[in-house]
């Protein structure tokens, strides 16, 4: 009989378990989703941790998404240090993966990029604040990363650089470099770190130059680095760079995991602590 008892006792609490495992799991992703379909970032916080604290798989990424700053080291619109060159950014850029996870205001932005990609926007608003970040005086050249053709360097940098020497933030160095040869564009290839950047030769007008780079995205820096180099072997002294957008890198879900639990019960000890002085 007790045995009886003992099975049916242990029966019952598997049974209870399962039941619960399975309420938690619907409630987190019911909340998860219910988070993705909200469009402003005020709107999601709760409805993620809660999916988070619930386990949902998906809820980390949503708001690693959501929340990019808390988890890069480089913020937008302030200086960071990337090797010994001195950058500035003005928005996050999300893979177009995650263009449905985005926020309202992080999808304008995206697209912004896009557009500057194709010479649609000049964005003239961001690299001048950018600029002015950088705290660079007048007496610096803007040089534009290298594209892929020829077309798409003028196409892309063209009213940029008008705009950067009209307003006295560079002088333009649009044409101190050549596109000598096309190659594959390295955002839609799948091997990036196989493409050879080197289409293009260097005017030795540079020697002696100030100069600043500009480019619309940061992604792996390597380009970057290549570029600053040559820009150097050249005579040129870099004095920083700038860009449109840099590239978020999605953290671990454990490491979301750990900063929302973290921030969770911080909260319940600020909220218990308030309620126990009033």
């Amino acid at each position: 009989m007790e045995l009886i008892i003992n099975v049916m006792v242990l029966f019952v609490g598997i049974a209870l378990w399962m039941y619960g495992r399975y309420w938690r799991k619907t409630c987190g992703k019911v909340l998860c989703q219910y988070a993705a379909a909200c469009g402003e970032r005020e709107d999601r916080e709760k409805l993620m941790r809660y999916a988070i604290i619930a386990g949902n798989p998906h809820a980390p990424l949503l708001y690693a998404l959501t929340y990019p700053e808390l988890f890069d080291k480089a913020r937008p619109l302030r200086l960071f240090a990337f090797g010994e060159i001195r950058c500035v950014f003005a928005g996050y850029y999300f893979p177009q993966r995650f263009e449905s996870w985005l926020c309202d205001d992080q999808s304008a932005f995206v697209q912004e990029v896009y557009d500057f990609k194709d010479g649609k926007d000049d964005c003239t608003e961001y690299f001048s604040q950018a600029f002015r970040i950088l705290s660079t005086d007048r007496d610096v050249t803007a040089m534009f990363m290298p594209c892929s053709t020829s077309y798409r360097y003028y196409r892309r940098f063209s009213g940029i650089a008008g705009f950067l020497e009209t307003h006295g933030y560079a002088r333009s160095g649009l044409d101190l470099i050549c596109i000598t040869e096309s190659r594959e564009c390295k955002h839609t290839s799948e091997k990036r770190s196989e493409i050879n950047t080197a289409n293009y030769m260097m005017s030795n007008a540079l020697y002696g130059k100030r100069v600043v780079i500009v480019d619309d995205l940061l992604t792996s820096g390597t380009s970057l680095l290549e570029y600053a180099h040559n820009l150097e072997r050249a005579g040129a002294k870099v004095e920083g760079a700038v860009f449109l957008a840099r590239t978020f890198q999605m953290p671990s879900p454990a490491r979301v995991k750990r900063l929302v639990w973290k921030r969770h019960l911080l909260a319940r000890i600020w909220r218990k602590q308030a309620g126990y002085f009033l």
